[in-house]
């Protein structure tokens, strides 16, 4: 029990803060003062409240407001928070009001809130590019020489990817398969072929590696369709030849398990998964770190992810007969930049061969895919300088691709020529909008029948194949995915997997005719179509460029202006004919002098000044370009952890009268209350949700045959 009132009233403040749902109905309406226990220091807003960080790992938070110059060295040069209305996020067009003028027209607040949000964004590129412009990801991807650099190790990479291809193509390769499902084996050999090539193995390595019993779940699932059941028969393993082995002495050692071992799984990797990588870590130093186990192949990296703060993933990949366990654990071993890297063992791709829907394989579907992937050879040979692109600059296929210029009909590849040779002349021709509106209205819209029957045409699908094919190994595109595997060959797996077609499409709208044959709706064959190129144009085809104009309202630099600003900051006037040019210390008679001593002496500065100034022009220009994530606006009531609860925290809003004080409830509508007391308001003292709450009268436990003079 408490000795006094005042004694209890000491022990429930204590726990104030811990009080939620009371709180709002207990405070006043924002003035402060408090209806009851005015004696009682009052508990904290709920608004001053910290958000505690999560326990995740070090990169898993959002928006992270901590200045970055320190990170890059160049942070100082920005203006603060406090001097800067531009720093922080950007403000709604009701918030900017509250700072303007009360007799502004709408006329002069729009313009003011547009070049409010122009400057805004001008700033907060320039803050996020001195950020970050010393992080590698950052300098690979638009630095001029360190991304020329990236773009030639690709273009290698891609002609050796090209030779590959045109070796098994003249062996006949490609002509032992379809992109079925139904030749999955076969596919999974072609990919095999091609990895053991890339890893530079000779044909007696191929030949051993095509020599094995291939163990993909792809090739179960084969099995279960064929077989109608879940039982399937064992292969026999594949006989290899082998020649005698030699009798050993006595004593001797056979020392060519390893060789043999390392022989058959040339075209197979171990990995480790590295989860955080901090943005400041540079490729060489966690190069350096993975060389010191046994086996090291190569090293992938991301770039910085955003919801990540900038840190990036990758993946360490070894020699499949290394012990990947000790690896991982040795490389756990190690802190890179007080971050632990969080690296686990990557799990190996059990399905290699993978299904898109069946309806594929219609004609009516494979003549659309056709064309698409006629126009995504064409434009990644463009992209990437290969055939008769090869001797164009770069900006000058970029311009060909932007302007619209027919790429099919320029190119010289000779897949495309021999696809072209494969179908009939008209199969590749597209008509133009027009004709497409003019036949639609002259046939009253509805040409098309209801359903039609799904039929397969294997010239197309042979020229079709060819062309996927092509577009996998040469330029990493996994066409039935709609997917672009950019870094394949640093990843673990170098064409590791691919999409083919299925089955043929089943379910209750899809019949079969007299003969047996399916039928389709031709809605379904016509939503497919049309779903695949938007996914198609979207991933692989789209680019969003950015204008002229777009780029001077960013804040575009001209190389020569920088060089001018560079100079007139290094040219200082300490007194008559006496000026001192700060980079070198020393003192000139006039500004003429240091301009002469920078352009002689200082000559690589002022090519720096240049050249970042094409360096941040390259980020603008790049319409994807990574920014900081906007921190998320919290409402006053969410903060409060109102919200979905009931209404409780529109309470304190929508219930507060003109004076700023609590309104009566009522008033016609509902009284708001919530349906259930807080667990602390059950029993002590009071206990009651608001004030002006009718108190509970006291039961009286008087006898009922008790006199009435008896109290």
């Amino acid at each position: 029990m408490m000795d006094s009132d005042d004694d209890g009233d000491r022990r429930r403040d204590k726990f104030a803060r811990e009080r939620r749902d009371d709180d709002s109905y207990r405070r006043n309406g924002g003035g402060g003062n408090y209806s009851r226990y005015d004696n009682k220091r009052p508990a904290g807003r709920r608004d001053d409240y910290q958000v505690k960080r999560s326990r995740g790992d070090e990169g898993d938070d959002g928006f992270d407001p901590v200045n970055r110059g320190d990170r890059s060295g160049n942070g100082a040069d920005l203006p603060s928070e406090s001097e800067s209305i531009y720093s922080g996020p950007l403000l709604s067009f009701k918030k900017f009001l509250g700072n303007q003028e009360d007799d502004i027209s709408e006329e002069d607040a729009s313009k003011k809130y547009n070049e409010y949000k122009g400057e805004h964004k001008k700033y907060q590129l320039e803050r996020f590019f001195r950020a970050h412009k010393e992080e590698e990801w950052f300098r690979l991807k638009y630095k001029p020489e360190e991304a020329k650099k990236q773009k030639e190790a690709h273009l290698e990479n891609v002609q050796k990817r090209l030779q590959i291809f045109n070796e098994l193509r003249e062996q006949g390769q490609f002509d032992k398969f379809t992109l079925d499902f139904g030749d999955a084996e076969a596919i999974i050999r072609m990919l095999d072929s091609v990895v053991v090539k890339l890893e530079n193995g000779s044909d007696e390595e191929l030949k051993a590696v095509l020599s094995q019993k291939l163990d993909d779940e792809s090739l179960a699932d084969v099995k279960k369709e064929s077989n109608g059941s879940d039982k399937t028969e064992e292969e026999p393993a594949a006989i290899v030849e082998t020649a005698p082995k030699e009798e050993l002495e006595e004593g001797a050692i056979e020392d060519g398990t390893e060789k043999a071992s390392n022989k058959v799984n040339i075209h197979k990797t171990c990995s480790v998964f590295l989860r955080n990588i901090p943005p400041g870590l540079t490729y060489e130093e966690l190069e350096n770190l993975c060389k010191r186990s046994p086996g090291f192949l190569r090293l992938a990296l991301t770039d910085g992810i955003a919801e990540r703060r900038f840190y990036r993933r990758g993946w360490a990949t070894f020699k499949r007969d290394v012990n990947i366990k000790e690896i991982c654990w040795a490389l756990n071993a190690h802190r890179l930049r007080e971050t632990d890297l969080n690296a686990i063992i990557n799990r190996d791709i059990t399905r290699r061969v993978r299904t898109n829907n069946g309806i594929a394989a219609h004609k009516q579907v494979a003549v659309n895919d056709l064309k698409l992937a006629v126009k995504l050879t064409a434009l990644y040979d463009k992209k990437i300088g290969l055939f008769n692109a090869a001797d164009e600059p770069e900006n000058d296929r970029e311009m060909d691709i932007r302007m619209g210029v027919d790429l099919v009909g320029a190119s010289t590849n000779p897949v495309i020529k021999e696809v072209k040779s494969l179908v009939p002349k008209d199969t590749l021709n597209d008509i133009s909008e027009e004709e497409a509106e003019l036949l639609g209205a002259s046939n009253g819209g509805d040409a098309q029948p209801e359903k039609v029957r799904y039929e397969r045409d294997d010239a197309i699908l042979k020229a079709l194949d060819l062309l996927i094919v092509y577009l996998r190994i040469v330029h990493s595109i996994d066409f039935y995915n709609h997917g672009h595997y950019a870094q394949e060959d640093s990843m673990p797996n170098r064409c590791g997997l691919i999409h083919v077609r299925g089955q043929p499409p089943s379910g209750a709208s899809i019949t079969t005719d007299e003969d047996g044959t399916l039928v389709v709706p031709q809605k379904f064959v016509n939503d497919f179509i049309s779903g695949f190129n938007t996914r198609i144009d979207k991933g692989l085809i789209e680019k969003q460029y950015v204008s002229e104009e777009e780029l001077v309202k960013m804040g575009k630099k001209d190389g020569e202006k920088e060089v001018e600003a560079f100079i007139m900051k290094n040219t200082v006037e300490l007194a008559k004919d006496k000026w001192l040019c700060p980079l070198s210390g020393k003192k000139f008679k006039g500004p003429e002098f240091i301009r002469k001593h920078l352009q002689s002496k200082h000559e690589d500065k002022l090519e720096e000044a240049k050249a970042e100034a094409e360096f941040f022009n390259n980020y603008l220009a790049d319409a994807q370009r990574p920014v900081d994530l906007e921190p998320k606006q919290i409402s006053r009531d969410e903060h409060r952890g109102g919200g979905d609860r009931g209404g409780y925290g529109r309470e304190r809003e929508d219930d507060r009268g003109a004076g700023g004080g609590r309104s009566s409830f009522g008033n016609g509508s509902y009284e708001r209350r919530p349906q259930f007391p807080p667990r602390h308001s059950l029993g002590g003292r009071g206990g009651r949700y608001f004030d002006d709450a009718p108190r509970r009268q006291p039961v009286s436990y008087r006898d009922l045959d008790a006199p009435d003079d008896i109290p």
